[in-house]
């Protein structure tokens, strides 16, 4: 076997793109903390048992785990960031002040690449926003994100908002077997209406009508408000309906707003309202989020909203960073001069004399400039 054969979905970043990739995360970063998200660092391995109790059992089917040699314990390659950044809230964070604002940035792992992405090695950059579920709490949670792509040199963006839990509102009440509501969530997750036609159930045109509505915001929504909804589903949709009219007011040019209220692209902890964020050129969504839950065991759960953006996949789509200028150093200099040099934007490469130090060594190593008597030249 090739020592240079790496697993499926798994990469070497070489140059430029490593550097690209350092410099996405960290605008990323500077705008999340610029909004009072603070970075925390959770570690790659945690004990299986923690990192899969709750609703991160979810990830299980994803999760390469490893046995540990001193405490004899499963331990799981963290799959997902969010659940680990809850954990933290819950505990070492347990009695800072709410709401708390963390951001973070760093590796995951996972047993399969998904449909449109190979990738089984990511990078995940996002925020938390945890102790708050309102419309304003999830409009400040996808304005960074957008304004994060922005820093990041994206200017034209889609962002798609889902309310996936107003099916089972409407279902709550039905007399249906567990059979037949696999059945029509299955049906609901595919927009599949002709078998939603095959059921009679009460609230049967209302979700047919769920699904029939997606599209732009503004017309969506008018659609829905039309339907025969309960309640309970009355009143997600009433904190859509306040998130999406938030975004409106602060929206940039090059950013539009859709709802597609049944789909559900994220990670089964999600309970409220979720988003994607999708950009040209990507065949998939950049970024996913939404309001979910914190367990705890000692009480009631708290509330929280969060994104992650994929590094990677913003990595691929963007323009690769600026060369920086490479001077050839074919002679003797002081620290002095050196740092002058790099002070005005040149990357110094010094001679070795191995190798050389006349023109063609500066050409060879990518060298545009030369310090020759004492003077920087352009190389012809």
């Amino acid at each position: 076997m090739s020592k240079t054969l790496l697993p499926t979905g798994c990469y070497d970043l070489l140059p430029p793109q490593a550097r690209q990739e350092s410099e996405l995360s960290a605008a990323l970063l500077s705008v999340f903390e610029s909004y009072g998200y603070e970075q925390v660092a959770p570690p790659l391995l945690e004990y299986s048992e923690n990192l899969l109790a709750g609703r991160g059992a979810a990830l299980s089917p994803q999760t390469f785990r490893v046995m540990d040699p001193t405490a004899h314990k499963v331990m799981g390659i963290r799959a997902d960031i969010t659940l680990q950044i809850a954990r933290i809230a819950a505990g070492r964070l347990a009695h800072a002040a709410r709401p708390l604002r963390l951001c973070y940035n760093g590796l995951i792992l996972r047993m399969q690449g998904e449909q449109l992405k190979n990738e089984r090695q990511l990078r995940q950059a996002g925020i938390e926003l945890i102790g708050a579920a309102s419309a304003e709490s999830d409009a400040e949670v996808i304005l960074v994100a957008a304004k994060a792509l922005k820093k990041a040199g994206v200017t034209t963006l889609s962002i798609d908002l889902n309310l996936p839990g107003i099916v089972s509102s409407l279902l709550a009440d039905e007399k249906l077997s567990n059979e037949e509501l696999k059945t029509l969530f299955e049906a609901v997750a595919c927009k599949d209406v002709s078998t939603l036609t095959t059921f009679s159930f009460a609230a049967r045109d209302t979700l047919i009508g769920l699904l029939q509505s997606a599209g732009p915001a503004t017309s969506a929504l008018a659609a829905i408000s039309k339907l025969k909804l309960p309640d309970n589903a009355r009143a997600q949709l009433k904190d859509l309906q306040d998130v999406v009219s938030i975004l409106t007011n602060a929206s940039s040019p090059g950013w539009s707003l859709t709802v597609d209220i049944t789909e559900n692209r994220g990670l089964d902890y999600h309970s409220g309202i979720n988003f994607s964020i999708f950009i040209p050129g990507a065949a998939c969504e950049v970024g996913r989020g939404g309001r979910y839950l914190i367990e705890n065991d000692s009480g009631p759960g708290t509330e929280a909203t969060g994104f992650t953006l994929y590094v990677e996949t913003l990595r691929n789509l963007l323009p690769e960073p600026k060369r920086h200028k490479r001077i050839f150093i074919a002679e003797a200099v002081t620290e002095e001069q050196a740092e002058k040099l790099q002070a005005d934007g040149y990357v110094t490469i010094f001679a070795l004399s191995d190798y050389g130090n006349g023109e063609d060594e500066a050409r060879r190593l990518g060298c545009e400039w030369m310090l020759k008597n004492g003077i920087t030249e352009k190389l012809k």
